[in-house]
């Protein structure tokens, strides 16, 4: 097994059965069947998550305009109608 690069730490989680095959599904669908870099994958979203959630915490949105909001900025936000050129 090759040597992972940079400074590792290993750890043992425990999940359900349906947990596990939802993770390693997921793995060998999206990372070669790698569970530690879906894991890392996961951290790096909800660290993002944080950040938003401390951007928007001193601002006073609805919570309909801060789900619209992640919407957009997932990509999932309304799209614009394009005219077509004369």
């Amino acid at each position: 097994m090759k040597k992972r690069p940079g400074t590792t730490a290993t750890f043992s989680i425990s999940v359900d059965v349906e947990t596990q095959r939802i993770l390693k599904k997921e793995a060998a669908r999206s990372y070669g069947g790698n569970v530690s870099a879906l894991v890392a994958a996961i951290a790096k979203e909800a660290r993002l998550q944080a950040a938003l959630d401390w951007l928007l915490e001193g601002t006073k949105v609805t919570p309909e305009e801060r789900a619209a909001f992640l919407d957009e900025v997932d990509g999932k936000g309304k799209t614009r109608k394009r005219r077509r050129a004369a």
